[in-house]
């Protein structure tokens, strides 16, 4: 029987919000009603509690820190392709796989299973 964790459930000993973020692009307006854009890093545990947050309108960008790091943002409409390039390499992630539909907590329990089965002693 193999001890390595199962892509629904995390390692025990490993704990996701140490080793991974989600990274998420969210749309809001600026005090002045006009468009802005925000690349967020969101902790694994907070993922639920991120996405719940959205759905009724309160996420507080000045008081983040809970889900966890604002990365970049900017007023506009979109976020430049070569910032979403920059996002995509600074957290080692395949910019081709953005904006496609996933679920975030299983590649997360995948990428902690690849990585606990490759730093086994």
């Amino acid at each position: 029987m193999s001890d390595l964790p199962t892509p629904s459930a995390p390692s025990a000993n490993v704990d996701p919000d140490q080793l991974s973020r989600i990274i998420m692009l969210i749309y809001g307006k600026m005090d002045h009603g006009g468009p802005f854009w925000c690349y967020v890093a969101v902790k694994p545990s907070k993922f639920e509690a991120f996405k719940q947050a959205e759905k009724d309108g309160k996420i507080d960008l000045y008081n983040f820190e809970d889900f966890g790091e604002l990365i970049v943002s900017a007023e506009g409409r979109t976020p430049p392709q070569e910032v979403t390039l920059k996002v995509a390499e600074i957290y080692g992630a395949d910019p081709s796989t953005f904006f496609q539909p996933i679920d975030p907590l299983q590649v997360v329990n995948e990428k902690i299973a690849e990585f606990t089965k490759n730093n086994q002693s």
